[in-house]
């Protein structure tokens, strides 16, 4: 069972509102405060409520918040189910980014539920997420990068010309490269039986 979040409950929380028993606020420029603006908590939550029946019976499922919100936390910070609601309970920034209204020193979840959170997200759908964020990411980023400028501040003097590959239109991109690391040489000696 699945219930949408009230309108209040959708909009984020501003970091000067969350709670902090200890006192103190949190900094609007935290990556995680500025990351929770980026996410398309609702676009995610429509997709998220689909894998659930309609039905009245049952627990409550966890919100999109904390299910994506865990799911994120774990893919930037490279950590285990485990250690990813361990530093949920450690980081108030992270109880922000995952919707808490107030810091908590008790687990919001119990780690084996990460699984059920990738599976009823799915790898299409996370695929799907990242790629809004990175677009968002990449609007609220100033463009600083300018081609037709030295990046140390000096300009050349000299004739001096560097060729830079440039793509053309016949030769657009054709897909996604995937690396796989694992089929690397060891030189490994091993003892004759």
């Amino acid at each position: 069972m699945y219930e949408f979040l009230s309108h209040r409950e959708n909009q984020l929380l501003l970091p000067d509102d969350f709670f902090l028993p200890f006192g103190g606020k949190l900094s609007k420029e935290n990556r995680w405060v500025k990351l929770a603006r980026l996410v398309p908590w609702a676009h995610a939550e429509k997709k998220y409520a689909k894998s659930f029946r309609k039905s009245f019976r049952g627990q409550k499922a966890v919100s999109i918040r904390v299910a994506l919100g865990a799911l994120i936390i774990q893919e930037r910070l490279q950590l285990s189910d485990r250690e990813t609601v361990q530093q949920i309970v450690e980081n108030p920034y992270l109880q922000y980014f995952i919707g808490l209204e107030g810091y908590q020193d008790h687990p919001p979840f119990h780690p084996s539920l990460m699984t059920h959170f990738r599976k009823r997200l799915g790898e299409q759908v996370l695929r799907e997420i990242n790629e809004i964020i990175a677009v968002e990411a990449a609007k609220s980023t100033p463009d600083s990068d300018r081609d037709d400028e030295p990046k140390s501040g000096r300009k050349s003097k000299g004739k001096r010309t560097t060729k830079r590959h440039s793509t053309s239109e016949e030769d657009p991109n054709q897909g996604v490269l995937l690396l796989d690391a694992t089929c690397a040489p060891a030189d490994v000696a091993y003892q004759p039986i």
